[in-house]
């Protein structure tokens, strides 16, 4: 499956999973409209509006994980059936549940070894030559390997959900199929991330029109929900473009090693 094919089939296959799509839409609504008035500039400093935030932030981590795994699950089925059952979406988030956390857990811990590495090397090329050619190089080389994480690390959770794998597998799995696709992979990214920018944008401007007239209030609640329609309806069609991608290429791996003898 080639790269555009693969998000075409993201849009089109989009449209059998809008309950889910909705389901995303209620809670990025709730966390936008919660989250206001803790964003107020009159809380800034405020220990007790810092702890609630901690909270709350918590507590929707853990919500997204289940979301994610019964999501993941009808995806996988949409794409190995041509069909999805919801009433299976529940199965999948508790299925799924504990997988995933292990997997946004050791996302999170090589973040922090990525991190603390690139301050080290950072630190250590401004303390021998601290000018504008070393503060660009620098800044470019942590922005390369940021990329480079980012992609390699996209397919592990779809390991988890395509093969049940457990997550130190899943990771080797999912690291080396992109690594030796990287390129592909880099293009079908950066293809997606382009139309997420654009439709954004766009929607971005409509809704700056059509706002200006109303109070600052109002403005901030229809931006809130305009935002979490689309922060609900994209990443689901990321999910299916990626998952089908990553199906494409390990059918390719599989068939390039011929058969087992």
């Amino acid at each position: 499956m080639g790269i555009v094919e693969s998000v075409k089939k993201g849009f089109s296959m989009s449209g059998k999973l809008l309950n889910v799509i909705l389901i995303f839409f209620i809670l990025n609504v709730i966390m936008g409209l919660v989250s206001l008035p803790l964003a107020s500039p009159d809380n800034v400093g405020n220990p007790g509006i810092a702890a609630i935030s901690f909270v709350l932030s918590v507590i929707f981590f853990g919500i997204f994980i289940f979301l994610q795994g019964g999501a993941l699950g009808l995806v996988r089925d949409l794409h190995k059936t041509g069909e999805c059952q919801m009433s299976n979406f529940t199965p999948y988030g508790k299925k799924y549940y504990l997988k995933i956390l292990g997997l946004l857990l050791a996302y999170i811990l090589i973040a922090l070894a990525l991190v603390l590495i690139l301050a080290l090397f950072g630190s250590g090329i401004l303390a021998i030559a601290n000018n504008a050619f070393t503060t660009t190089l620098v800044g470019v080389v942590v922005g390369v390997i940021a990329l480079v994480t980012i992609i390699v690390l996209l397919f592990p959770i779809y390991s988890i959900v395509l093969e049940d794998s457990k997550v130190i597998a899943a990771i080797k799995k999912g690291t080396q199929l992109a690594w030796a696709n990287f390129w592909k992979v880099l293009g079908l990214f950066l293809l997606l991330v382009l139309i997420s920018v654009l439709i954004s944008l766009v929607i971005g401007f409509l809704i700056g029109l059509i706002t200006v007239p109303l109070p600052f209030a109002v403005t901030q609640v229809i931006i809130t929900i305009v935002n979490s329609a689309v922060q609900s309806y994209i990443p689901i069609v990321m999910m299916i473009a990626l998952m089908g991608y990553y199906l494409g290429l390990s059918k390719e791996a599989t068939a390039s090693k011929g058969p087992a003898t």
